[in-house]
Formats: structure tokens, sequence, C-alpha cells
């Protein structure tokens, strides 16, 4: 083993019951708890302060002895890191990483913030457990430090771009939005993660990474992003259905945790029980957001979850591994499109709070009590108005299109981060290393953390809640059509958000456009990806 240029020391966690995140599906939970009143560990620093033009790293570029911010660190009871891992040594190098972020909480970029870089400890769990998840990293590898300069997501390709066709070698990983993003990959600015010594650290079947979205991904054996663990903002944009518990029990309506249990969680279930919990609170007869509801749901981004919910496909693969369009589905994505128009659209028990703006409508009358389910993403649970509702609330998946279809699945908006190496960077073997180690990390203590919060903190005594959160996030399925959206027109949305939104009922005329044009466009895809094959 080489000789680390910074000591090692040693950190003592506190080890609760765990969930396995995206991509790998549970077999059991391991079941040990420990309880730490005060949690103390001296980390080899891997942070700073901000520098300008959004580079952000210490002042004086030292390292530094710090301690955990919270009082106790919930841990994933995972095997040791690869010893490969950490016998490496990269001598005190800074890493760089070009990442997205805003202010604006109702920008998505928001929500990408603070997943790869915090500067300090603040005893927020989440940001603390992602300052020590770098300083792990950092201390595992030798390395210095590790700096994160913030751009927009449209900015990130123009810098990428720049550097690469000037030779640049300043970043050394790009975390982008899978939408903003995939267009790096034909204009031939990323290398492929299978290839050009990345996977001699980087290895895509470990359970840190989403495994069914990497076999979607993936296209003759070429995989130019990646996604998982240390990505929070996937885990955040996934569409779930909050259940208030306590209105449910009121209205003496069935548990549906065991409804979802028992397989019977579909999208006429959901149909048939709404209808009767329309009720008119303030006497106006005129249905506003005032009145309860059974469903909450806007009839733009939220009709894309029933995609993944449904499991349907647009899209499939030769035999070499190419995309090519399947059409074997159309009949049942015409059937779904039916049943979440008409439950958007003409179901009295539901209240369609309008487009993308929407969401904060659902949410806060989710958070006032007067409305059993809303569909919303899962960064929800991290509002001020869940974590102060009264109520109690529950997290359960979109529904099956019907009970013959095996499993839940989940859908997460399309801007979610994914992981992308320019081909001018230094050291590709590095950037490989370092992005393993941190999913690595990141799976092992930092997302325990992230759903402990989203549950209130019951995380290690409600099983039941532990269990739903399971179904979610290791069920996280993505049709090829919505991975490469912004490379082939969004065909998917083409067929169903679009329609749904317009008030169209459309879907055979918009299918067969789709249909005529899209074998085209993935053929153009393969052929520019072929032309540079980096």
């Amino acid at each position: 083993m080489n000789e680390k240029s910074s000591a090692r020391i040693r950190k003592e966690k506190a080890a609760y019951l765990f969930l396995m995140p995206p991509g790998f599906i549970m077999k059991r939970i391991i079941g040990l708890i420990i309880v730490i009143s005060i949690l103390m560990s001296v980390l080899s620093a891997c942070s700073g302060g901000e520098g300008d033009g959004g580079t952000t790293s210490k002042p004086d570029g030292s390292s530094a002895d710090t301690t955990t911010g919270s009082a106790g660190l919930i841990t994933a009871d995972v095997d040791p890191i690869d010893p490969a891992l950490e016998a490496l040594d990269y001598e005190n190098k800074t890493f760089v990483i070009l990442s997205r972020g805003s202010a604006e909480q109702n920008d998505k970029d928001f929500w990408a913030e603070n997943e790869l870089w915090v500067d300090e400890l603040t005893n927020d769990p989440v940001s603390d457990a992602v300052y020590n998840r770098n300083a792990f990293v950092c201390e595992t590898l030798g390395l210095k430090e590790i700096k994160n300069e913030v751009a927009g997501a449209t900015a990130i390709t123009e810098k990428v771009g720049v550097m690469v066709n000037s030779g640049d070698q300043t970043y050394d990983l790009v975390a982008a939005s899978i939408y903003y993003g995939s267009p790096m990959i034909t204009q031939g600015l990323m290398y492929n993660l299978r290839s050009n010594d990345i996977d001699t650290y980087l290895n895509p079947e470990n359970p840190w990474w989403a495994q069914y979205w990497i076999s979607q991904a993936d296209m003759g054996d070429r995989l130019y992003c990646i996604t998982g663990a240390p990505a929070l903002s996937l885990t955040r944009l996934m569409f779930v259905m909050y259940y208030n518990k306590d209105l449910g029990q009121k209205l003496k309506l069935e548990n549906l945790y065991e409804v979802v249990e028992e397989g019977r969680w579909t999208i006429d279930y959901l149909s048939e029980l709404i209808p009767s919990l329309y009720l008119s609170l303030n006497g106006d007869d005129v249905r506003d957001s005032e009145d309860q509801y059974g469903l909450a749901i806007n009839h733009y981004e939220n009709a894309d979850m029933f995609w993944s919910s449904f499991d349907m496909s647009m899209i499939t693969k030769d035999e070499d591994g190419w995309f090519e369009m399947d059409n074997s589905q159309k009949e049942r994505i015409s059937v779904a499109f039916e049943k979440v128009y008409s439950l958007i659209h003409e179901n009295v028990g539901t209240y369609d709070t309008g487009d993308t703006s929407g969401f904060d409508i659902a949410r806060d009358m989710f958070a006032s009590g007067t409305v059993l389910l809303a569909a919303l993403h899962l960064k929800y649970a991290e509002s001020q108005q869940f974590r102060n509702m009264q109520d109690e609330y529950g997290i359960i998946p979109g529904p099956k299109l019907d009970e013959t279809q095996k499993d839940y699945y989940t859908y997460a908006h399309d801007q979610y981060s994914v992981f992308m190496i320019p081909i001018t960077v230094a050291d590709p073997e590095m950037s490989g290393a370092v992005l393993e180690t941190m999913a690595y990390e990141s799976y092992r203590s930092l997302q325990p953390v992230y759903y402990d919060m989203v549950l209130k903190g019951r995380y290690a005594n409600d099983p039941e809640s532990r269990r739903m959160l399971d179904i979610i996030t290791t069920n996280f399925k993505m049709d090829p059509g919505w991975i490469y959206g912004a490379l082939l027109e969004l065909p998917c949305a083409h067929v169903f958000r679009s329609l749904i939104y317009g008030e169209e009922k459309t879907f055979a005329s918009s299918y067969a456009k789709v249909e005529k044009k899209l074998p085209a466009l993935l053929k153009i895809m393969k052929q520019n990806i072929l032309k540079f094959d980096f």
C-alpha cells in the first residue's frame, strides 16, 4: 500500500437500519442500531471558502482538521471500500468539478447546489454528510482538496465546449443535468466511461450506481454518463405520492401502505378512490384549492411520472446494443394515456394545479391537510411546509397500470445530475477513482441521512415507511427516450405529457408522427457517437 501524504484519522459512526439507494434491490434490512449521544471526529478537510467566478476552495489552499457537525451520523452497513482505491495516493493534488447550482429555490439547479460540495459544517445533517463524504474521498485518495465551480445548466455545456476545443484541462469531472448534459456526448466532448483507463477503478456494476438506468443509458457497450448515489438531485427529483395518513384514517379509508404491499395500487384503484373525497370546505360551490380533494396533481410534468410508473417503453436495443424504436407497447401507451387524461381532467376527486407552477399549490394543499394524495418530487419533504405539517404523512410510489404489472417503478424529472469526464482531463484514471470513491461514501453515509430527513427522523424506527421508500428508490426506471430526450426531440413527451397539457385526445396521430421521425433520429445519434467514439 502506498504511504499517504496525510495521516489517516479514525471516524466513529452510528449505524442505523438502512435502505439501499437507487439501482440495487435490497434483499434485507440489516438490523443494528447504535445510539451515540455525542459524536466527534477529526477529519482531514477537503473544502474551503468561496472563490471568484463560482470556484470554491479554501482561501489559503491548506488542509484543516474538523469535527462533525451533527450529533450522530447514520451510515449503511456495507463492505469496506475496495483496497485498490485505498492504496492510491494522488500526492496532494487538487480535484476540480464543474457542476450546476442556483440560489433560486424554484430553479431546478437549486436542488443540485449542495450535492457535491459544501464549504463548512453547519449542523445540517445532509450538508454535513456531504462535507464529511468529501473529506473521506480526500483522505482515502491522498487529495489535497476538492474544488467545485458552479454554473447554470446551459452554461456548463458552453464551458466544456470551450475547454475541450482549447485543450484545457481545468475540470476533472463534470456534473450536468441529463437533459442539458447529454448533447455533449454526440458533440464528442466526453469519454466513454467503460474505457480510457477510467474503468480501472470506476465500476458501474456496483450498487452505488443506478443499475437499471445504466442498462438503459448504455449503447453499443458505451457509457458516456452515469448517475447514482452521489447525485442527491436524482433522489430529490423522483416523483412520489405523498399520502396523508391521518386524513385517510379520519375518512375511514383503506391503509394505502397495505394496498401497495398487496399489489393492488393501480391507476384504476386511485381513480375509483378519490371521487367521493371531494368536499367544498368554504361553501361557495366553486372548485378551488381551498376545498378537500383526493388528489392534487399538475397536468404537465406530473404526467411524466406515469411513463415509468406504468412500465412503458418506446425504445429498445438491437443485438449489438444500439437503440431502435419499440412499437410493441403502442397499445399499452394508448391505454395509459386515456387513464391519466381522465384522472387529471375528468375526475371530480382531482384538483389540477396547472402547469409546473402548480407544484407549490399541491405542496400547500397537502401541508394544510385538505388533500389525501399529492403527486410531487421527493424534494418537497425538505420544505418548511412539510416539516411543520401537523398531520402524519407517508410516501408511496406511483400506481401501476394494472395488477398484472409485476413491480412499481419510479420516474425522476430529467434535471437530475449525471457525471461525465471530458476528453481533455489530465488523468482519466484519477477521475474514475475519485468518482467511484465519492459514490461509495455517498451510498454508505449520505443517502441514509437524506432518507432519515425525508421521513422526519422516522428512518430508524418506522419499517413501513422505510419499505415504501425502498420500493421508490430501488425501482428507479427511465426509458432511453427520456434519458436522451434532448437528442431525440422528447418522443415520449410528445405522445403523453404534451397531449395532457394541451387537453388533446389525439394520441394516434401524435404517435404516428413520432413513429415516422424517431428511427432517423436514433440513426443520427449512433452515427455521431461512432464519429467520435472516445
